[in-house]
């Protein structure tokens, strides 16, 4: 509560005041208690309480062409502020419910995915310790794996790609691969790719950086600015990978993604240098997927960008290195406020972007931070089914928010996404999102 708040008449309500209702949140229609009076019917849903006074905040308002006159409002007894819920407010009281409802099921299918995510970290880990000594079974494993994902892609189905906030365990070294390969996954569909296609870019995917493996830990895992040295060593990865893929018995098009997977079309890659149609285009759906993941989490996390830094990043700097229509899809999968992003909205409420809904790039979910409301209960905001004054305004980095806000919206240092199917008869369109 800001500390200029002031208690005004409800008559004296206006367009562009910021205010707050002293009521519990099942007591209005409003999707928050804080918020900026953008409209008349706003206002009109107001009188519609029967409150007699509201507190309104000068500093979060706008400037207005002629000041209200603040009189000074006598205390209002709790049971006078508005007429009891249930004799006249029942379509008021209704209309929460079913948000309510609809919270809860947001909730579950959140933590579905969120276990579903868990399980097939185990199973890259698994993937990745045992290609040396069982390679057949755990190239079928894999197989199994992707399969798993694309039938969610292939099915009759809207695939919701949900930010993931497990809490990082022993599988967070293998998170990197798993999000190389849903959001590469999500952008072959995307491209109208086939199933087979689409099946060899996710176990391409998983196996892109094989070749890792010959290159010592204390590069790999280096946060400072590698040497000239350590950077040539570094990039003869890919090459250690097909040289690995190959004795494994992985298939061809496989080894040309790990081969491939840090070339950039404008030839300024390596370790080949290629150009433009010398890349498959496996390998540049996986290059920007890898590129994406990197940026939001870099080795050092301090410098780790956030969702929207990093695709603006790729957009207007690196746009080059891209093929473009892979670019351009990553974008509107993604949508202009990728899942993960921090975000402030019109009526100066933040935020956490949870998935983007489809065809709307600027009308994501977003969880939302209410001091009055429990952490776990927080809400979860649709603004594609808000009304359109309520939009995102800003994003935000998570450094430059109070500790307070920080730890509700908890948002990771790692930033995963995992995808889930959503029936189109019963639910909007939330886009792939991705990584």
């Amino acid at each position: 509560m800001s500390d200029d708040s002031q208690l005004i008449v409800i008559d004296q309500v206006r367009i562009g005041m910021f205010i707050k209702l002293d009521l519990s949140w099942f007591e209005h229609s409003f999707p928050m208690n804080s918020f900026k009076i953008t409209s008349q019917q706003q206002i009109d849903e107001l009188m519609g309480l029967k409150l007699r006074h509201v507190r309104y905040i000068p500093s979060k308002s706008d400037p207005l062409s002629a000041s209200p006159v603040i009189r000074a409002a006598a205390p209002v007894p709790a049971a006078a502020a508005a007429v009891p819920a249930g004799q006249v407010y029942a379509s008021i009281i209704d209309a929460k419910r079913a948000r309510f409802e609809k919270l809860q099921k947001q909730r579950e299918e959140i933590a579905r995915c969120e276990e579903k995510f868990v399980k097939a970290a185990t199973v890259v880990k698994s993937i990745n310790k045992l290609i040396f000594s069982q390679p057949e079974e755990t190239i079928q494993e894999a197989g199994k794996l992707v399969d798993s994902m694309a039938e969610v892609f292939l099915s009759d189905t809207d695939t919701v790609m949900h930010l993931i906030q497990q809490t990082a365990g022993s599988e967070e070294m293998y998170f990197h691969t798993l999000n190389v390969s849903v959001l590469a996954m999500m952008l072959a569909h995307e491209m109208k790719c086939s199933p087979a296609q689409i099946r060899i870019v996710g176990i391409a995917s998983l196996f892109h950086d094989l070749g890792k493996v010959n290159v010592p830990e204390h590069i790999l895992n280096k946060t400072t600015a590698l040497t000239k040295p350590e950077q040539n060593f570094y990039e003869l990865h890919p090459q250690y990978g097909v040289e690995v893929g190959k004795k494994a018995g992985l298939p061809a098009m496989v080894l040309d993604v790990i081969a491939q997977h840090h070339e950039f079309m404008d030839g300024s890659g390596y370790p080949h240098h290629l150009k433009g149609e010398a890349i498959r285009i496996a390998s540049r759906i996986v290059t920007i997927a890898n590129v994406y993941d990197n940026l939001c989490n870099h080795n050092d996390h301090s410098l780790s960008l956030t969702p929207h830094e990093a695709l603006s990043t790729m957009y207007a700097h690196r746009r080059t290195q891209f093929d473009q229509a892979v670019m351009a899809t990553l974008v509107k999968s993604l949508g202009v406020y990728p899942p993960g992003t921090l975000v402030r909205l019109s009526n100066e409420a933040i935020g956490l972007v949870m998935n983007v809904n489809v065809g709307k790039p600027l009308r994501p979910r977003v969880l939302m931070y209410d001091a009055e409301i429990p952490k776990e209960d927080a809400i979860i905001l649709d603004l594609a089914e808000e009304s359109k004054e309520l939009s995102i305004s800003a994003s935000i980095r998570p450094g430059l928010l109070p500790r307070s806000i920080y730890e509700y919206l908890n948002p990771r240092k790692r930033v995963n996404y995992y995808f889930d199917s959503q029936s189109k008869k019963t639910q909007s369109k939330p886009l792939p999102g991705a990584r």
